[in-house]
């Protein structure tokens, strides 16, 4: 089952036409919309425990608010970014801008934990349509057959890092003001101006889209295999009980999704246009950009959910203090992901990620002492060196999972870089709740900080992993 399009120019692909606006506030428009996502990400983990409290969620299934955003993004990303290709960027993306602010909607009148997790899910499938889509779309615009023109797309890209990480400092504050000032409701309704303006602004600012004469589709049968091979995939961890990650059922559903994906791959490998060209993967930069991305994504997501629950919880922050105390990490970001450009030029991809991934290690290692004594002891500096080294890492990362690249790759591969974070976070969070639940004996202040000194030291594991595979398989200095 397919989707045809027809067009003009006798291309085999949907392609974006030159721009016919200014690159900068096409920019602007692309990096604004993944400030809205950081920031909604970020509003909703400092509301957490007043929504718990307000709606009645046990603590097992509030981490289904992050957990059921986490499913259907992670899910449909690979969908998402070829939906893009086939159908028009700038088409799909003005669309999930529009479906976000009626999932947000829904968010802010929900009555019932039912509704919320409702809203958090379609919220999650309008991002994993902007997400690889936006970024395909910025890729696209700064091409990088030159050494000028890359020194630009890194550029770009330092950009959309930095300003999304401002989305999370932004979100951390808004959050818990607007949670003490307003109510939680007002985390969701904030997300709807935004994402209107932003879909009305990417009809006006955004190159059109160009189609071929030759038929491209979508395979449907494909599509859904990927979509519910990944969904599955998901589910099995942050469904899963965090005292035993290691039932029958959980991986009885990760083998069913991996039969289910590998039937896909066999498809795939037979089509003529597949949803996810197969030869992307044959780069060992590409693999390696996605490995390292999966394995900061199983720390960071996690260190930041038990570090907002842990600063309310046993320092006996309000949400607005809260808020404030995790700025650090997401400031850092912004600082450091503006200065990898040049890093990367100078040094290459290797040595960057490196350095970043020490810094992150360093981080954790120094959370997992906390003891509940004082926040600018204990959690102040480590959330420092793990913004630090976290930006050079998420936008080296970027850069080598979307080079050299055909432009009908662009949204494949973006697809395919967001799907590895989200899948990455998925299973973190399995992981670091199974170890905060195990170490947590009781329900005392020390108990707790107990659970979530564990947890930060697991999370130093799969960073120290990240290490190895980018000594492998990223460029070195003779390729910057």
């Amino acid at each position: 089952m397919s989707l045809t399009g027809k067009g003009a120019d006798g291309d085999s692909a949907v392609t974006l036409s030159p721009p016919s606006t200014h690159r900068t506030a096409a920019l602007a428009l692309l990096v604004s919309s993944h400030f809205m996502l950081n920031v909604d990400s970020a509003i909703i983990e400092v509301a957490l425990p007043t929504i718990k409290d307000e709606l009645g969620f046990s603590f097992s299934s509030l981490s289904w608010v992050a957990n059921s955003y986490i499913l259907t993004f992670g899910g449909f990303l690979l969908l998402g970014g070829r939906l893009g290709d086939v159908l028009g960027r700038r088409r799909v993306l003005t669309g999930g801008l529009v479906a976000f602010a009626l999932a947000s909607l829904l968010g802010g009148l929900a009555s019932s934990p039912e509704a919320i997790i409702l809203a958090r899910a379609a919220q999650g499938l309008a991002a994993a349509v902007i997400s690889p889509t936006a970024l395909s779309v910025l890729v696209g615009l700064y091409p990088d057959r030159t050494a000028d023109e890359r020194a630009q797309r890194h550029k770009a890209l330092g950009t959309l890092g930095a300003v999304a990480a401002a989305g999370g400092t932004a979100g951390y504050f808004l959050g818990g003001l607007l949670t003490d000032v307003v109510g939680w409701e007002a985390t969701f309704l904030v997300n709807v101006p935004a994402a209107v303006a932003a879909a009305y602004f990417s009809r006006r600012i955004l190159p059109r889209d160009s189609v071929s004469k030759a038929e491209t589709h979508i395979d449907f049968v494909s599509a859904a295999g990927v979509s519910l091979g990944l969904t599955l995939l998901v589910y099995a961890f942050v469904g899963s009980d965090p005292t035993n990650l290691f039932a029958p059922r959980t991986w009885g559903l990760v083998l069913l999704s991996l039969a289910l994906l590998f039937t896909v791959v066999v498809r795939q490998n037979r089509s003529a246009d597949p949803l996810f060209p197969l030869r992307i993967l044959r780069s060992r930069e590409i693999r390696g950009a996605n490995a390292v991305a999966a394995l900061v994504n199983m720390s960071v997501g996690p260190v930041i959910f038990f570090l907002s629950l842990y600063i309310q919880q046993v320092l006996d922050f309000t949400p607005l203090a809260a808020g404030m105390a995790i700025l650090p990490i997401v400031a850092a970001v912004t600082v450091s992901s503006r200065l990898t450009g040049p890093l990367l030029a100078r040094l290459g991809a290797r040595a960057v990620t490196i350095g970043g991934l020490s810094l992150f290690t360093t981080g954790l290692v120094w959370l997992g002492g906390i003891s509940g004594d004082t926040y600018w002891a204990e959690v102040l500096v480590p959330e420092l060196l793990i913004g630090f080294g976290g930006g050079f890492v998420f936008v080296t990362f970027t850069v080598c999972g979307t080079s050299g690249l055909d432009e009908r790759e662009t949204g494949a591969a973006s697809g395919l870089l967001s799907t590895s974070q989200k899948i990455g976070s998925a299973l973190g969070l399995a992981l670091m709740s199974t170890v905060a639940a195990t170490f947590t004996r009781g329900t005392g202040v020390g108990d707790l900080t107990d659970g979530y000194r564990a947890a930060m030291f697991a999370a130093a594991v799969p960073v120290l992993a990240a290490i190895a595979v980018s000594s492998l398989w990223l460029p070195g200095r003779d390729r910057a």
